[in-house]
């Protein structure tokens, strides 16, 4: 149960870190971050769903009698859910960034036509219908390999970045942390519920 709590888990940032790579702009931390808590609200809204539609067709009193093995499916629904929805993050990331206006992208694509176009059997009739048939595809081929390569790199920057951020956290000791943590301004629900102690 609790490896598959952590396969959703890893999925999810898996999922969010996909989505970043193509939706967000890498050096703005806030759309990242906004773009990975969306995504993780999309995959729960799943996981909930999958888990209401098992809870809502067992049998009464099923669930009460074997609460480790319902946990247990639930769980494992989740996980499934998670790992449905991964695969179309993916192939947007890769659709979005083979799509995109990335320099990378256009002339690996663009090299690749005009390569197969002068391949030697097509040389007599570069503008031939099997001649641009052969060269879209190649370029095709082209722009989706740029694509994986952008969506690699963008997701191991990210994990990178996501790494570095955590080990600034943890390298500043609380004490020092804390008279900056102090002076931020409350929000306006927690600054009603602050109460002075000892109590007048």
């Amino acid at each position: 149960m609790c490896g598959y709590r952590r396969q959703t888990g890893a999925l999810t940032v898996e999922a969010g870190l996909v989505a970043a790579a193509w939706s967000a702009d890498l050096d703005d931390s806030g759309a990242v971050a906004a773009v990975l808590v969306h995504v993780r609200a999309t995959l729960q809204a799943a996981v909930r769903k999958v888990q209401d539609d098992f809870l809502g067709s067992a049998e009464s009193g099923e669930v009460d009698a074997d609460p480790l093995g319902t946990a247990s499916v639930l769980a494992f629904g989740a996980l499934q859910a998670v790992q449905e929805a991964v695969p179309a993050y993916r192939r947007r990331a890769l659709a979005m960034l083979g799509r995109s206006d990335e320099a990378e992208a256009e002339a690996e694509a663009r090299r690749a036509y005009r390569t197969e176009q002068g391949r030697r059997w097509f040389r007599h009739n570069p503008n031939g219908a099997d001649a641009l048939a052969a060269a879209t595809k190649a370029a095709d081929a082209a722009r989706e390999r740029t694509a994986q390569f952008l969506l690699a790199a963008r997701v191991e920057w990210l994990r990178e970045q996501a790494a570095a951020r955590a080990e600034q956290a943890a390298a500043a000791p609380w004490t020092d942390r804390l008279p900056e943590l102090a002076a931020r301004p409350l929000d306006g629900a927690a600054a009603g519920a602050v109460i002075a102690w000892p109590p007048s």
